[in-house]
């Protein structure tokens, strides 16, 4: 048995992914040395298992890569298990923990996550990724990621939750926006013409739109941002008006450039939540993050959900 888990690994990347590049971006390996490793265990197994297109299009199993896939996938469950046996008996984020958080929480959640876990469990080997919601809730049922800090609620089957912070939603405005002269506000006052939203991909962009009761906002401009950071100079520069949560306005309003308006109670806001795989051993290391995570809620400025 010549060949690596890595290399099994690799193989039902590109097998889930149908494509050799993003099968390499989930792994986190360039392509053609995610391509090298295929090649060599194909040829130790004596037979292509994937049928190659010209370009960079999509690729299919061959007859042979058909007959070894679910036995690589058991071949993984198996390691995985024999890990997870290993491990067994350990206090919880002892360990490596792979951690994917929401790009509108990781900016101002990982400065004090990050001393709070070192401090709390400083055996913890802890890796961070941000990627964007259907990333992290596919990353984590495909066992790329252990855990993640979401907004809820979670759209992917087979995931647990716990909810840790209640994070409230605000109204921004540039300085000499006279929209609102004072608040509270009702979602319902929002000007649909003149709401700026994230990008798609961004549960923050469906939650605006939620809270606001709309669905697709005729707009004058239709502004787009990338990142929560673009998204506020966007409105500090009178481009219109978003939401913006709790979480992030200390952090996006340090200057004083933006006017912010309170809504009427009860104020919108968003749940976040740590999530894990169903039945995943990562399951205790997730419980004890959402404890700390919960802990940090008065350093925050947002809500402890309690348990």
């Amino acid at each position: 048995m010549n060949f690596t888990l890595r290399q099994i690994t690799y193989f039902l990347a590109v097998a889930r992914m149908g494509n050799f590049g993003r099968a390499a971006e989930t792994v986190h390996v360039s392509q053609p040395g995610l391509s090298s490793q295929i090649a060599q265990l194909e040829g130790r197994l004596g037979g292509a298992l994937f049928e190659r297109g010209a370009g960079a299009g999509p690729v299919r199993l061959t007859a042979l890569g058909e007959r070894l896939l679910p036995l690589a996938q058991e071949l993984i469950d198996t390691a995985k298990r024999l890990d997870a046996a290993a491990r067994a008996g350990r206090s919880a984020l002892s360990g490596r923990l792979r951690l994917a958080i929401i790009p509108t929480v990781a900016p101002y959640l990982i400065p004090h996550l990050v001393p709070a876990l070192r401090a709390a469990h400083p055996a913890l080997e802890l890796e961070l990724h941000e990627v964007v919601t259907d990333d992290l809730t596919a990353g984590i049922a495909s066992h790329r990621f252990d855990a993640g800090i979401m907004a809820l609620p979670v759209g992917e089957a087979g995931l647990e939750a716990v909810p840790v912070l209640r994070d409230s939603f605000l109204i921004a405005l540039s300085e000499d926006d006279t929209t609102y002269l004072s608040g509270p506000a009702r979602p319902e006052s929002i000007q649909a013409e003149r709401l700026l939203l994230l990008a798609d991909g961004h549960c923050l962009r469906d939650q605006a739109l939620e809270v606001c009761g709309l669905r697709n906002p005729r707009r004058k401009l239709n502004l787009e941002a990338a990142s929560m950071a673009t998204l506020m100079r966007m409105v500090a520069s009178g481009m219109g008006m978003t939401l913006i949560p709790q979480l992030a306005l200390a952090d996006e309003n340090r200057d004083g450039r933006l006017r912010i308006v309170p809504f009427a109670d009860p104020a919108p806001s968003r749940d976040l939540a740590v999530v894990w795989r169903r039945n995943a051993e990562a399951g205790a290391d997730a419980r004890a993050l959402a404890e700390v995570v919960r802990g940090l809620a008065p350093v925050l400025g947002v809500a402890a959900i309690p348990t």
